[in-house]
């Protein structure tokens, strides 16, 4: 690791007395300070120097430490940068987290707290540390899934409900135990409930608990979700199938943090948070009436979205181990890997079951494998096709096309898909984009320059027969004018 005399820290803040004091504090520490007034001072250092870290305040008098994020991320630098501020919301955090912030440090704070966070996120910086591919049980090796565990581990110390959205299959309930796992409730129940498996009578219930006699067949006095989940975390699963009049009960359990059990005449207090899940889109139900929008504000205070497999193909091989590894284990079979050809074949399929079908895929391999490499017959009749027959994906891209192709304009394409692809890949850092293709920054930056910048490039990938061949005569050359002879 660089040691702290060493290493240069720009510090942005445009209150000058607390901009002294900061300077000297830093200096104290062994870091060379070096100090901004505001955005453009911060970003004319930037420029003229390299930095191992930024302490940027959130509000300046020139605009907002989101603003510096946002300039340094197109301008593809990668210094870690922490903010300072007394105003933290959710919506400032998340957004600050997603331009590329690595902490947050609350107003006021103690100079000690301060060093200690720079000099623990500098460490974390140094490349010798490598990230492990499988932090809890959300595997991934990708720039996406590294940013959801980092926002997983803000999340989980911010006692305030959370929601999950993404498709089924893509991980929210692991996601939510996760929270759990790293949050203060980490020693209450995680208790978990699919609002959409039950009818409305009996979900509310289940959720509020009733009172012995409240209706025929109350024999008994029943604890609802909300108690036994008390002290720790209740999982709302599929909340958008909730029906409305239990919406309004659940509302007001989140705002007033008191319930009423069914046919009792007083409430009672509950201390729980609440962590909702949907592979619905809530604000567009909100807004047709299907789903209340006061609920949908208060459930979304903090937000993680979890992406498709198909969108993360990086992390696919890693999963596709992971899971053969515990069925291996679980089936007591000797250990075995995938074929080649049959990753292949899985790299074309879109899984629309997301990371559920994939563990089910391999689940299902591994009990049909004696041993060795899993072969592609091992997979299901059909396994790639579409309901019609067709593949559900065109195989690898390497056999010409019977009629041809044009060769030249296909190249072109494919590089403009690789730029945009390594570009997604690293967060849209165009430094991490260009030695991801093994090329300099200016040489990325001249490449996109060249195909029409970033709007013109393919997201899917350009495939040989996209590019139908030109017409060539007989003289070998294409269809125009003909030279005279």
């Amino acid at each position: 690791m660089t040691p702290a005399s060493t290493q240069r820290i720009l510090l942005v803040e445009d209150e000058p007395g607390l901009r002294e004091v900061l300077t000297l504090a830093l200096e104290g520490a062994g870091f060379h300070c070096e100090a901004a007034s505001g955005i453009e001072e911060g970003q004319r250092a930037l420029r003229e120097a390299t930095f191992d870290g930024v302490l940027s305040d959130l509000k300046l008098k020139d605009g907002s430490g989101i603003e510096l994020l946002t300039w340094m991320k197109e301008q593809g630098l990668e210094t870690p940068v922490v903010i300072m501020t007394a105003y933290a919301t959710t919506e400032t955090t998340v957004q600050a987290l997603n331009q590329g912030a690595v902490d947050f440090i609350t107003k006021p704070f103690k100079h000690e707290d301060l060093i200690g966070t720079l000099k623990g996120l500098l460490a974390a910086a140094e490349p010798e540390a490598p990230l492990p591919t499988d932090l809890g049980e959300l595997v991934g090796v990708g720039p996406v899934m590294r940013k959801i565990n980092a926002l997983i581990g803000k999340v989980s110390r911010a006692d305030t409900t959370v929601l999950l959205t993404g498709e089924s299959g893509t991980g929210k309930e692991v996601v939510a135990r996760l929270i759990h796992r790293y949050s203060d409730r980490a020693q209450g129940p995680f208790v978990a409930v699919n609002c959409g498996a039950l009818p409305e009578t009996l979900l509310e219930s289940e959720l509020f608990g009733f009172e012995k006699g409240a209706f025929t067949g109350a024999s008994a006095l029943k604890r609802g979700l909300f108690e036994e989940a008390g002290g720790g975390i209740l999982f709302l699963d599929e909340i958008g199938e909730m029906p409305l009049a239990l919406q309004v009960k659940l509302l007001r359990v989140l705002q007033e943090r008191r319930l009423r059990r069914l046919g009792a005449t007083e409430e009672r207090p509950v201390d729980v948070r609440v962590i909702a899940a949907t592979n619905r889109d809530l604000r567009a139900r909100a807004e047709s009436g299907a789903f209340r929008d006061d609920l949908f504000y208060r459930l979304n205070i903090l937000q993680i979205e979890m992406p498709p497999l198909r969108d993360r193909p990086e992390d696919l091989p890693v999963l596709a181990e992971h899971f053969i590894r515990r069925f291996c284990k679980k089936l007591g079979k000797p250990p075995m890997q995938l074929h080649p050809e049959t990753m292949s074949l899985m790299l074309c399929y879109r899984f629309p079951g997301n990371v559920r079908e994939l563990e089910n895929l391999m689940e299902r391999s591994v009990a049909l494998n004696p041993g060795g490499p899993i072969t592609r017959d091992l997979l299901p009749e059909g396994f790639g096709q579409s309901a019609l027959g067709e593949p559900a994906e065109r195989p690898a891209p390497l056999a010409i096309p019977a009629d041809g192709f044009d060769l030249e304009a296909w190249i072109q394409a494919l590089k403009g898909h690789f730029l945009r692809r390594a570009l997604d890949d690293v967060g849209g850092v165009k430094t991490k984009a260009g030695k991801r293709l093994g090329m300099s920054f200016r040489a990325y930056r001249y490449w996109l320059a060249e195909l029409g910048g970033l709007e013109a490039l393919p997201k899917d990938f350009p495939w040989p027969a996209d590019f139908p061949a030109p017409v060539v005569d007989e003289g070998g050359g294409t269809d125009g004018p003909k030279s005279e002879v």
